[in-house]
């Protein structure tokens, strides 16, 4: 008599449990991006400090200009991230005139999203330390493509904001950008 209780009264509990209303709204695991955030410096800052020396390692190892050492892998590697992360800091209004404007684009949130996606893609070869010549160029000719898309539909004048990229002399003379 005594089992047949305790049965009874887990049954009801069971019952009781089951009868509970289990349609409350899941948090969502991605946070909604904050739509007050603003970068310090201007999208033409971010392009100039972070993009434009980052591409030259990737450009230069597609061009056949390999790494030397373990350091010089180093430093493709590291702007293989810098385009990963570049592309989402883009998106990211920043201080520049047409920095809000821009970023409100569906075109612009793309292309940030391509070159995202061009140093995730770059990042394993990098990683490699792969000498495959063809492949980098690939991922540099990407990159190519993407910064061209970008500049003619938003910023066809360049250099901007009195930002300058570093001199790239030495490396039209074909000298190593790992010297």
């Amino acid at each position: 008599m005594k089992k047949l209780a305790q049965c009874a009264a887990i049954i009801s509990v069971l019952s009781l449990a089951a009868c509970q209303d289990t349609t409350e709204p899941v948090a969502e695991s991605t946070p909604s991006p904050r739509s007050d955030l603003t970068l310090p410096v201007s999208i033409n800052a971010v392009m100039v400090g972070l993009i434009d020396n980052s591409a030259d390692y990737i450009w230069a190892v597609g061009n056949g200009d390999m790494p030397k050492d373990d350091n010089d892998w180093d430093l493709v590697r590291s702007a293989t991230y810098d385009m990963i992360l570049g592309g989402t800091v883009s998106k990211i209004p920043g201080t520049g005139e047409f920095d809000a404007q821009w970023t409100a684009e569906e075109n612009w949130q793309e292309m940030a999203d391509e070159l995202t996606k061009i140093g995730q893609d770059a990042l394993p070869l990098a990683e490699a330390k792969s000498t495959d010549v063809e492949a980098w160029r690939q991922i540099g000719d990407r990159l190519i493509q993407n910064c061209e898309s970008c500049h003619e539909a938003f910023k066809p004048e360049i250099p901007s904001e009195g930002i300058l990229h570093r001199s790239t002399e030495s490396e039209s003379r074909g000298e190593s950008i790992f010297d």
